[in-house]
């Protein structure tokens, strides 16, 4: 295990250019605990760059979706080391997030839970350069990565939970399709796709509604800048995606499969949990945990649920956050958009 001492000191935050913005930003769409401390992450241990609304009523708190109820942290803890499979939901760049997710992986460590964690922000390409190889700490980990181009950033992003990773003895799992994959599986359709996927899918058949909903999602989270046959190729991506990410964690040996992932891939009513649900074999214990910003207009946690287009919350349990000022990205993506055009 990499035990280090300086796991609980703050990460400072690069400059991230317009350009890789917009390359997370197409990829994950606008919605879509510092490791090694033995308290649970506090927002006022939180690099406070960018965070908003960190004095919400919401803020750190734990809402059990199903019974309606707040919880403490302990019965988090008793729900996270019973499951089979954590859906860590996170929006890419809040990092209050990814804290929150080091600590899930930290309660699993502690409990001796043998776990797997898959990173959707690991491409199966990257997943080729880790086989064989020891890795030894997160720095080696992050140099290895970035030899593949992809516009995550993974120092400043993902280190706190590399580190949390490796030091609990955990296998670090790539779990998506590079973009060249895919845009290559979306050119020759889906008859053409690999059988495991292509199992997945049948399995999981999405209704009108559920196709509705989800172009509904991606035309919203891209600005209503789409057009018809954007946001339908984009459509068939995320489904693409899913079984992909699915297929990787049904091929995970450990007793508990984790998967890093967008909020939207980890949403219970067509995410992750449903492709699992219409996929195992035997029946599994599935959490879905979605980590939301808070909103200053709403101090009430079912009035988050219209964003989702629900009645409910469409996660198991969530772990409301501050916000991060994410800009003017619509503004962005309008003259990305007007640039390819010219």
């Amino acid at each position: 295990m990499i035990q280090s001492s300086s796991q609980c000191s703050s990460i400072s935050r690069p400059a991230i250019t317009r350009s890789r913005r917009l390359t997370g930003l197409l990829l994950t769409g606008l919605l879509a605990l510092l490791t090694g401390c033995v308290s649970p992450p506090s927002v006022d241990a939180v690099d406070a760059d960018g965070l908003l609304y960190s004095d919400h009523p919401l803020v750190d708190r734990i809402y059990q979706v199903k019974s309606a109820s707040f919880i403490d942290r302990q019965r988090l803890r008793q729900r996270i080391v019973e499951a089979d499979y954590l859906l860590l939901g996170e929006l890419h760049d809040n990092r209050v997030h990814h804290r929150h997710q080091a600590w899930v992986i930290r309660q699993l460590a502690l409990a001796g839970r043998d776990a797997g964690i898959a990173y959707e922000m690991i491409y199966k390409e990257q997943g080729k350069r880790l086989e064989g190889v020891e890795i030894t700490s997160a720095d080696q980990l992050i140099e290895i990565l970035n030899q593949t181009q992809t516009g995550w950033d993974y120092e400043y992003q993902y280190r706190p939970l590399f580190v949390e990773t490796l030091a609990a003895g955990y296998p670090i799992v790539a779990a998506n399709l590079d973009r060249k994959k895919l845009m290559e599986v979306l050119k020759q359709g889906e008859d053409r796709l690999p059988a495991d996927y292509r199992r997945i899918l049948d399995n999981t058949p999405f209704s009108d509604a559920q196709r509705s909903d989800l172009l509904q999602e991606i035309n919203t989270s891209h600005c209503n800048l789409l057009d018809a046959q954007t946001g339908s190729m984009m459509m068939q991506a995320q489904r693409i995606r899913d079984a992909a990410l699915t297929e990787t964690l049904l091929s995970i040996n450990e007793p508990v499969k984790v998967l890093i992932t967008g909020l939207g891939h980890a949403r219970n009513d067509r995410g992750l949990p449903l492709y699992l649900e219409n996929n195992l074999q035997t029946a599994a214990d599935i959490v879905a945990i979605g980590m939301i910003e808070v909103d200053p207009e709403k101090t009430e946690p079912a009035a988050y649920a219209e964003a989702w287009n629900r009645d409910s919350l469409p996660f198991d349990i969530v772990i409301f956050t501050p916000t991060v000022d994410h800009g003017d990205l619509c503004g962005e993506l309008e003259q990305h958009f007007n640039r390819k055009k010219e």
